[in-house]
């Protein structure tokens, strides 16, 4: 797919101008079940950093660039649409936005000590440029939090090839648990933490959303129950469709 062919669907997603967030879910049961945990541990991984300069890389309409600023931190967010970069602003004052191509950062060298990607990754072209254009934006320590789609849970292969999210750019490939993790320590990342969550919530929430259905609060909390304890079981851990990385710059 060419850029500018990328670029075009991104112009085409629906996007909140509230939160920022591409709807590509049912809003409740995704904020609820998976959203809030995410938030949780990025928000988490941020205050024991506490970094001067975060890079959100590939931040889309601002979601998570806003709630960087609302505790305090100073970010840079970057992404390839120039539609994506204007919500992005409207929603996140304090916020510094930039159009531009994520293999091709415009950025002096080591300024950031945070970077967080979440799902960008499994659509760059090549990603040991991107990790080595990273690494060379960021300062010695930096810490790097991804969250990238699992290629091999079966509900998720299952809705990729039947029912693509509007953001689904061709020749995106998600990654395999074992993959990613060797392709960071190759391009000299010291992983920190390197798991994987949720193995039904996202399949779930993306039925709701093309259905129309919504569920109760008190069953959406039973299942955010049992995806807490389904996901650490030892037959699915590998098959759950989130995998979250957190790496340091050696």
């Amino acid at each position: 797919m060419s850029l500018n062919d990328e670029i075009k669907v991104y112009e085409d997603v629906v996007v909140s101008r509230s939160t920022g967030e591409v709807e590509s879910y049912e809003p409740t049961f995704f904020n609820e079940v998976i959203r809030r945990r995410e938030v949780n541990f990025i928000v988490q991984a941020i205050q024991a950093k506490k970094p001067k300069l975060i890079l959100d890389y590939g931040c889309g309409g601002g979601w998570l660039s806003r709630l960087i600023c609302d505790r305090g931190f100073q970010v840079v967010g970057i992404d390839l649409s120039e539609k994506l970069i204007k919500i992005a602003n409207s929603i996140c004052h304090e916020g510094d936005f930039i159009v531009c191509d994520a293999m091709k950062l415009p950025f002096k060298d080591n300024i950031f000590d945070f970077v967080v990607g979440i799902s960008i990754l499994h659509h760059l072209p090549d990603l040991r440029s991107a990790l080595r254009e990273l690494k060379g934006t960021s300062l010695p320590g930096t810490v790097f939090l991804f969250m990238e789609p699992n290629s091999i849970n079966p509900l998720s292969a299952f809705g990729r090839r039947f029912f693509p999210m509007e953001a689904h750019t061709k020749g995106e490939k998600p990654f395999t648990f074992g993959y990613l993790k060797t392709l960071l320590i190759l391009a000299g990342f010291e992983i920190e933490r390197y798991f994987t969550t949720f193995f039904f919530s996202f399949p779930i929430a993306r039925f709701l959303k093309i259905t129309g259905m919504k569920l109760p609060l008190w069953l959406i909390k039973i299942i955010s129950s049992f995806e807490t304890l389904a996901e650490k079981m030892p037959l699915l851990n590998a098959l759950n469709s989130n995998i979250v990385a957190l790496a340091k710059l050696r």
